[in-house]
Order: structure tokens, then sequence, then C-alpha cells
């Protein structure tokens, strides 16, 4: 029997939804997306809960997307699969009950754009939030960043192929709310969400659709439905091409150990 990648627990008013492809760092393939969207319609249907809190099990919240074998889509194709990607971010952020995400080791690439998605990001102080190691697209996770650290420090990271800033200093930049340290992260999570949960669902959907029209009012959606566009456009590149052929070449590591020991 194949195993869950979703798991869904539930304490009082609070459910959480868990990410459990341990041994892959909780990679994003097909199935563990479409177990979550179905975790979260059964959610949205009871009554019974007020909160989600989404985390991962084992080592990581995300490494993001399981990238797999690549096969030379064309750029409509490449567009078309990406926005399916995007819509179900935006599904995500209009969930209509608060989502708080609770983060511990690694928090990358995609997995950085179901963060934005949520609400309230709580993380670990020694979390891992970045992009991945090698130059593989472009304007498509890294402008889900800008709404919360700012465009430069977005830049400042997204152009920098690996970078990494810590779950400390992920609330310092704004991506997350507060931070703690691991062994306290589980307690202070639930703690929060529990104070959010006291209040009326009726009246949290009300308070969380308010916020999100203010940042629909400043483009979240369309900035984000930009994405697929670009990053279908940038897969065409020669640049792209060099590194894909590198790692065909090489394979994965040895194709981020050629790139860092580029000298320019």
């Amino acid at each position: 029997m194949e195993e869950q990648c979703v798991l869904v627990e539930k304490k009082g008013r609070i459910a959480y939804v868990i990410l459990n492809r341990p041994n892959k760092l909780n990679a994003l393939n097909n199935q563990l997306l479409t177990e979550l969207d179905g975790a979260l319609a059964d959610i949205e249907k009871d009554d019974d809960v007020s909160v989600v809190i989404l985390k991962g099990n084992g080592r990581a919240f995300s490494v993001g997307y399981d990238i797999g074998k690549y096969t030379h889509p064309t750029v409509t194709e490449d567009r078309d699969r990406l926005e399916e990607f995007t819509r179900r971010w935006l599904r995500v952020w209009e969930y209509p009950k608060p989502i708080i995400a609770q983060v511990h080791g690694y928090a990358l690439a995609g997995g950085t754009q179901l963060l934005a998605s949520c609400d309230i990001v709580i993380t670990s102080e020694d979390a891992q939030f970045g992009f991945p190691s090698l130059p593989l697209g472009g304007g498509f996770v890294g402008i889900y960043w800008g709404w919360h650290v700012g465009f430069q420090r977005a830049k400042l990271l997204d152009l920098t192929a690996g970078s990494r800033i810590s779950g400390k200093e992920a609330t310092e930049y704004g991506f997350a709310a507060r931070c703690f340290k691991e062994n306290e992260l589980e307690e202070k999570t639930l703690e929060i969400a529990r104070g959010i949960a006291k209040t009326p669902l009726d009246i949290l959907k009300l308070k969380k659709q308010a916020h999100n029209r203010m940042m629909d009012l400043q483009g979240f959606r369309t900035g984000v439905l930009f994405g697929p566009e670009q990053d279908a456009i940038i897969h065409t590149t020669e640049g792209i091409k060099l590194m894909r052929n590198k790692i065909d070449e090489l394979g994965l590591k040895a194709a981020i150990q050629w790139f860092n020991e580029q000298d320019v």
C-alpha cells in the first residue's frame, strides 16, 4: 500500500496538516500536492476546525519541488504546468480559514512559495529558508519573497543561487512572524493557533478576507500569475540549457560544485 504523503491530526479546534515524505525532505511531488488539496478541502468543510497548522515530518518543512526528469516541454506546456502550481498556491492564500506554517529544518525554493501563501509563518531560529543551488529558472519563486522581505532583499537572495537565511533572519526580514528555539516551536505554534481559534470562525473568515483584499489591491494576485510566463521564457535561455547540460553530464551534486567553482 502506498504511504500517505499528507497526514491530518486534530487538537480541539486546530487541525494539523503534515507533509509526510521525510526521506525526501518533503519534496513536493504530484501525490503530495494532490493529497494536500484533498486534506485542505476536507478541513474547509469541518466547522469544528478554525485554524490549520501546516508542518513537515522529519528534518525539513519542504525543500521544494521534486524535480524528477526534465521532459523538454514546449513554452506553452511549461507555462501551463507552472500556472497549475501558482493557482494551487493562490487557493492556499484564499483558503477561508487561517493557515499557520510551522517551519523547521529546510524551507527552500517551491516550499517558500507555499509558505508565502500561508497567513502566518512561525519558525525555529535555526531553520534555513532559501533558493535552489543552481539557477534553473527565474521570476517564479523569488517574486513571492518581495511581498514579505522587501524587493531589495528579495533581489539579493533570488539573484544569488543557493542563498540561505536563518529562521531568525527570516523573522527579522518579515518572512516569518515569530521564531523560537526548535524544542519550543511545536508548543509555541499551538499556543498561537489556540489564541486565534478563540475568535468565532465566521469572524476569522471575514478578517482574513479583508487582509487579502488589501494585498489584492496592491497587485499580489496579478504579480504571482505573471511568474509562470516569466519562468517559461527563462527556461528557453542558453544559460538554462547550459545548467541542464551540466546536470546531465555531471549529475546534480557535481553540477552544483562546478557552478560554485566558477571564477568570475
